[in-house]
């Protein structure tokens, strides 16, 4: 069976690279052939130019050839289902990460004052119709289809409405199977469908990355020469934009209490955002994602910004401490705790959402130093351990579902062509 897997494979960005290789070798582990769709619309690729460095563009390039096999370039959906007839594809991955987006217009206005407002346009990725809503299945007979831990990312769903909600839920029922990644994008599915689709929570890639890929993660001796780094150390890593969580007091009264402890303090890169801060160890601010996942994954604790280190980490059985920057602080006039965050949806269910601060609310208050270090001190990794452990097996699941439906409609469809 050959498989096109459609996700983000070209941003630069750790967690998005990281998960698509969970999901290319655990296929190749189910005796299937990945193929990675090489789907790059022109603004989101003006797009992601704009947010990283030519030195990172460059390394992740480096890297798609070498641990990817990709199609040629698609453009449009058009040429993903020529592609998909040129290569012979069987059948269709897509996910997982946010690739369910669409952010209607009442939601991209914003008013910076009273009589000023402009309108955000998001690049045609994040907006319907694209690829990732199985677009491309229209220039095709027939191609069975898998959307995979999907997510909306905070999209204001509530607000679509008439001729475009029907297409989007016709768009939900092309799909052989549909899960998401979050409580939030569950419910968006349960609306745009009239609750004819209630998709399962199931996990992020990343969560199975030890079992799928283990062999490519660098060993912890071979990243303590590379960065010089001590045998005991927690990483700070708080991305400089659009606003940073704490200051650097906060930072040298966490660095001084974790030196009395034992710990060192180093500085990891965002691949597309500077990471904040003067922080004792510093590894540079260009380095490869099984770089990265190695750094955290030998830490004793992560304390910053973004999802995918909080996944990495609870994979890895690391203590962490989530300031959460995603979610809606601000839902119809009422301040929330950003329940729409992806980081929120996975330290409810495993019930550690005590390690996590909401940056995004209007009354943020930045939590002490001290405070966060004893949460490190003290975390509960019994608890971490059960729940990595739960969604590994959701994640079997999930997958054992997605073959099984592929090889049964395509079993089908063979003995319909004979």
């Amino acid at each position: 069976m050959k498989i096109g897997i459609l996700t983000y494979h070209a941003a630069c960005n750790f967690g998005a690279f990281l998960q698509l290789l969970s999901t290319v070798e655990y296929v190749k582990k189910r005796g299937a052939e990945p193929v990675v769709i090489n789907w790059v619309p022109k603004d989101f690729e003006a797009d992601y130019q704009k947010r990283s460095s030519v030195e990172v563009r460059n390394l992740y390039a480096e890297y798609r050839k070498n641990y990817l096999t990709l199609t040629r370039l698609c453009r449009s959906s058009k040429d993903i289902a020529d592609v998909i007839r040129e290569e012979s594809i069987d059948a269709i991955l897509i996910g997982s990460d946010a690739v369910i987006q669409h952010h209607p217009l009442r939601e991209r206005f914003h008013f910076p004052c009273k009589r000023i407002f402009y309108i955000y346009h998001p690049t045609s990725d994040r907006m319907y119709p694209n690829a990732f809503w199985g677009e491309f299945a229209k220039y095709l007979n027939s191609i069975p289809m898998a959307m995979m831990s999907g997510a909306s990312v905070d999209s204001k769903y509530f607000y679509i409405k008439g001729r475009m909600k029907q297409r989007m839920k016709e768009s939900i029922m092309r799909f052989s199977y549909f899960s998401v990644r979050d409580e939030w994008s569950q419910n968006m599915v349960q609306y745009l469908t009239d609750n004819e689709i209630n998709p399962p929570v199931t996990p992020d890639p990343v969560f199975a990355f030890n079992y799928n890929a283990l062999h490519l993660v660098p060993s912890k001796d071979y990243i303590q020469k590379k960065y010089n780094l001590p045998d005991d150390y927690i990483i700070i890593s708080f991305k400089v934009c659009p606003k940073v969580s704490v200051d650097q007091q906060w930072i040298d009264e966490f660095q001084a209490g974790a030196k009395q402890h034992g710990f060192a303090c180093v500085k990891i890169p965002y691949a597309d955002a500077d990471s904040f801060g003067s922080i004792e160890y510093n590894v540079g601010k260009v380095i490869s994602p099984l770089d990265w996942y190695a750094l955290i994954k030998y830490s004793q604790g992560y304390v910053g910004n973004n999802m995918h280190p909080i996944v990495v980490s609870l994979h890895n059985g690391v203590p962490f401490y989530s300031f959460d920057n995603y979610g809606i602080s601000v839902i119809n006039g009422k301040a929330t705790n950003g329940e729409s965050s992806k980081i929120y949806q996975i330290l409810k269910a495993a019930n550690l959402e005590y390690n996590r601060v909401f940056v995004g609310n209007p009354n943020y208050i930045v939590p002490k130093a001290l405070d966060v270090l004893n949460s490190i001190l003290t975390f509960d990794k019994i608890k971490e351990k059960e729940f990595s452990q739960k969604f590994y097996k959701k994640y079997v699941d999930m997958m054992d579902n997605i073959f099984e439906r592929f090889t049964s409609i395509l079993s089908i469809h063979n003995q319909n062509s004979n």
